[in-house]
C-alpha cells in the first residue's frame, strides 16, 4: 500500500513540474521574463533540457533585464549535454537543430564580447565558458590568442621566451611556427658574427635545428674564402652532408690542381685517396697526355685534332680556343661554355664568351657581367662590367664605371676609386682620377701628378708626360729623365730612345747619362729596334749612318754605307744606295753588294732577291734554293714558305722541297704540324716525319 501511495505522489509531482514547465514556456512566449525565469528555475531539476534551453533564451535576449551572455553560455552547455531526443523536448520546439542554432548565436555573442579586445585574458574566457563553439570560431580564437602569446615571446628575440610559449601550447596550430622561431633565435644567439669557430661548434651542437644547413653554407662559403686546400678537406670531413659535399670536393680539386699536369693529377690522388671521383681523375691523368688542336673545317666548323690528323672531337663548333689547363672554350649558337678532351661539357654553365684558363681560373661573360671562375665551374668572384687578363696575379675590373683589382680569390685588392687603371705589369700599374699616378699591387700609390704615364718596364722605369713633354720617372717617383723632351721609348735593357725637335739620341737609366748626344736625324715611321738592339746604336745624319757601341766607339763610320742592320750570326746587313750585301763584324764582305731585297740572317740563312730571283743563301753567300718571280718567307725554325703564283709550299734549310708548290694555304697549328688546303680540302703535314694526310 504504501508502494503504491509513493508512485502516486511521483506522478503527481511530475505531472506538477510538467505543468510548471508548459506554464515556463507559456510565460516565455509572452514577454513574462520574471515569471518564465522563475518557473525555470523551479524545474532545472527535473527538466534540466528544458529549463536550461530557456533560460539560455532570456540571457541571450536583450529586451529583458536577465540579459547575461555569459549566463547564456552556462545554460546552453546544461541544455546540450542535458538533451536526449525524445517526444517531449519537441512540444517546445527543442532538437538539435534549435540548440544548435542557439548555441551558434549565443557563441557569436560572446565572440564579439570577448574577442574583438586581443585580450589574453579576454581570449581565454571565451574558450574555456564558450568552449561549444564550432570549430571555425574555436579555431580562429585559438589562433589569435596565440599569435598575440607568440608575438609578445618573440618581440623579446629570445629562444628562451619561446621554448615558455611552446611547452604552455603545445597543440597550438602555431606550435611550428614559434618552434621555427626558436631555432631562428638559437641560431642567430649561438652565432653572433658567424665566425668559423661559431658556425663549427654550432653544427656539433645543434644538429636538430634546421639552420644547421644555413650554417653548413655559410661555413663552407668563409672556408671557400680561404682558399685553403686543407681547410676545405677538413669541411668535408667534418661539417659537410649532401648539401655541400659535391661543391667542397669540386673546390678542394680546384685549389689543389692548377696547371691539370701528369705529376699535378697524380698528387692530387695519393694525397686525397678518399676523393669520390677519382675515376675522373685517372681518366684526366690519361687525356693530359693527349694533344689536341683546334681546326676549321672546309664548312667553317671548328672541332679538335690529334697530332695524327684524326678528327677525336668533330667539327661541329663556331669557335674554339686551343686546350689550356685540360679545358677548351668553345662557342656554338651564340653561347660558349668550356670542354674536355673528350668533348665533353664541363659544367652546365653556358656564357656570352669565355676566356681560356690561366692558374686555374678563367675569365667568363655572362648577360654582360664578367666573373672569374675555377675549373670546376664555380663562380669565385662577383660581377664585374668588366674584367682584364691578370697581371702580377691581379685582375683589373670595371665596377660603376670605376677601375680597381681583384686577385686570385675574387678578393677586391686595389679600391674601386680610379677613372683608368692599368694592368700590373711588374707589380705595378698606372691609375688616374683627376690625373695620372702609379699603384704598386699592394695599393701604395704615388702622387698623381702627370697628364699620361706608360707602363712599369722591367727596370722599374715609367714613361711620364706633362706638358706634352716626356720623361722618366722610377718607381719610386725619382725622376731619371726631366720631361722635356718630344718622345722618349724603351728600347732594349736599360736604354731608351729620347727624341727633341726631331733629332734623336740614347739614354742609359742605369748609369742615367746619355749614350748619345740628342742630334741625329730621326724618321717616326721606324721601331725603337731599328736603332738599337741594346748593345749597338744606329746613327744617321745627313743622309749617312754610323754604328757605334756602348762606349761610344764607331764600329763602322759616316760615310761608309747608306744604311746598315745590326748583325745576326755574325754577320752584318748593308745597304749601298739601292742594292743590298752582307759583311762579317771586321766589315770584310760576305757577298757583294747586289740584291735588290734581304733579310737579316736568320739560322744562319737569309733570303735576297735579285732581278726578281728570291733566293734562300748560306753565310757563304751560296744560294741553297732559288725561284724566279716568286717569293721566300722565314716561317718555322728551319722551314721556309715558297710561294709561286698564288701557290704555297715548303722547303727546308738545305733547299729541299718538302711540300709542293701545290698548296692555296699553309698555316702551323702545331710545333711542326702544318694545315695545308687546296681545292676545298684540308691535308695535314708533319714537318718532323714529312707525312702529309689528307683530313
Amino acid at each position: 500500500m504504501r508502494k503504491i501511495f509513493a508512485l502516486f505522489i511521483i506522478c503527481f509531482a511530475l505531472k506538477a513540474s510538467a505543468s510548471k514547465i508548459s506554464d515556463a514556456y507559456e510565460a516565455l512566449s509572452i514577454f513574462d521574463y520574471f515569471k518564465a525565469k522563475q518557473l525555470f528555475y523551479k524545474t532545472q531539476a527535473k527538466f534540466p533540457c528544458e529549463s536550461s534551453f530557456g533560460l539560455a533564451t532570456i540571457y541571450y535576449r536583450t529586451d529583458n533585464p536577465f540579459s547575461n551572455i555569459d549566463s547564456a553560455a552556462k545554460y546552453i552547455s546544461i541544455c546540450q549535454n542535458q538533451f536526449k531526443d525524445t517526444i517531449t523536448y519537441s512540444l517546445y520546439h527543442i532538437n538539435s537543430e534549435s540548440i544548435q542554432i542557439l548555441r551558434n548565436k549565443i557563441s557569436s555573442k560572446g565572440f564579439e564580447t570577448y574577442c574583438n579586445t586581443n585580450s589574453i585574458k579576454d581570449l581565454n574566457y571565451f574558450l574555456s565558458h564558450f568552449y561549444f563553439s564550432n570549430e571555425s570560431i574555436l579555431s580562429k580564437v585559438y589562433f589569435t590568442r596565440d599569435a598575440i602569446l607568440l608575438e609578445s615571446a618573440t618581440k623579446y628575440q629570445s629562444s628562451d621566451s619561446i621554448t615558455e610559449f611552446l611547452l604552455k601550447h603545445p597543440e597550438s596550430i602555431l606550435y611550428k611556427q614559434g618552434q621555427q622561431n626558436f631555432y631562428d633565435f638559437q641560431y642567430k644567439e649561438k652565432t653572433p658574427t658567424k665566425s668559423l669557430q661559431e658556425l663549427q661548434l654550432f653544427i656539433k651542437q645543434y644538429p636538430l635545428n634546421p639552420n644547421v644547413s644555413d650554417a653548413e653554407i655559410a661555413l663552407f662559403n668563409l672556408t671557400q674564402q680561404l682558399h685553403s686546400a686543407d681547410s676545405v678537406y677538413n669541411f668535408i670531413k667534418k661539417y659537410s652532408t649532401a648539401l655541400t659535399l659535391e661543391a667542397g670536393w669540386k673546390l678542394l680539386y680546384s685549389l689543389s690542381v692548377k696547371k691539370y699536369s701528369k705529376d699535378e693529377l697524380t698528387n692530387f690522388l695519393n694525397k686525397y685517396p678518399d676523393y669520390p671521383y677519382n675515376e675522373t681523375v685517372i681518366k684526366e691523368i690519361a687525356l693530359s697526355q693527349n694533344i689536341l688542336i683546334p681546326l676549321k673545317n672546309i664548312n667553317e666548323k671548328y672541332g679538335f685534332i690529334d697530332t695524327l690528323g684524326n678528327w677525336v672531337i668533330k667539327p661541329q663548333y663556331d669557335d674554339a680556343s686551343n686546350f689550356s689547363e685540360g679545358f677548351a672554350s668553345v662557342c656554338k649558337n651564340d653561347s660558349c661554355f668550356y670542354i674536355n678532351k673528350e668533348g665533353s661539357k664541363t659544367s652546365g654553365y653556358v656564357f656570352d664568351e669565355a676566356e681560356s684558363y690561366k692558374d686555374g681560373i678563367a675569365i667568363v661573360k655572362k648577360n654582360n657581367i664578367y666573373f672569374l671562375i675555377n675549373r670546376s665551374g664555380q663562380f669565385i668572384s662577383k660581377g664585374y662590367q668588366d674584367i682584364n687578363e691578370s697581371f702580377s696575379k691581379l685582375y683589373v675590373c670595371k665596377q660603376n664605371n670605376l677601375y680597381g683589382a681583384i686577385n686570385l680569390k675574387g678578393e677586391i685588392v686595389i679600391p674601386f676609386s680610379y677613372n683608368k687603371l692599368g694592368n700590373f705589369k711588374n707589380k705595378f700599374a698606372y691609375y688616374m682620377s683627376t690625373q695620372y699616378g702609379l699603384v704598386d699591387i699592394n695599393n701604395r700609390a704615388l702622387e698623381a701628378q702627370w697628364d699620361w704615364i706608360s707602363d712599369v718596364d722591367s727596370n722599374f722605369i715609367a714613361i711620364v708626360k706633362k706638358k706634352n713633354q716626356f720623361g722618366l720617372m722610377n718607381v719610386n717617383g725619382q725622376i731619371i729623365l726631366p720631361s722635356e723632351y718630344d718622345y722618349v721609348s724603351y728600347c732594349k735593357d736599360d736604354i731608351y730612345l729620347v727624341v727633341k725637335n726631331n733629332l734623336y739620341g740614347f739614354f742609359n737609366s742605369q748609369e742615367k747619362c746619355f749614350v748619345t748626344s740628342v742630334e741625329y736625324n730621326y724618321n717616326p715611321s721606324f721601331e725603337p729596334n731599328y736603332y738599337t738592339n741594346g748593345k749597338y746604336f744606329k746613327l744617321i745624319k745627313d743622309d749617312e749612318v754610323a754604328l757605334i757601341d756602348a762606349n761610344g766607339r764607331y764600329s763602322i763610320n759616316f760615310g761608309t754605307y747608306t744604311n746598315l742592320f745590326f748583325a745576326k750570326c755574325d754577320i752584318i746587313r748593308i745597304q749601298k744606295k739601292n742594292k743590298f750585301g752582307f759583311v762579317d763584324r771586321k766589315l770584310k764582305p760576305i757577298t757583294t753588294i747586289e740584291f735588290d731585297k734581304a733579310s737579316d740572317f736568320e739560322n744562319n740563312l737569309a733570303i735576297v732577291t735579285k732581278s726578281n730571283n728570291a733566293m734562300l743563301i748560306d753565310k757563304s753567300g751560296k744560294a741553297l734554293y732559288s725561284i724566279k718571280n716568286g717569293e721566300i718567307k722565314n716561317y718555322h725554325q728551319n722551314l721556309y714558305l715558297v710561294k709561286f703564283d698564288n701557290l704555297i709550299g715548303l722547303i727546308d734549310h738545305n733547299g729541299t722541297v718538302i711540300l709542293n708548290l701545290e698548296f692555296e694555304t699553309i698555316d702551323e697549328i702545331y710545333n711542326g704540324l702544318f694545315i695545308g688546303t687546296k681545292n676545298n680540302e684540308l691535308f695535314l703535314f708533319n714537318s718532323n716525319t714529312e707525312v702529309l694526310k689528307k683530313l
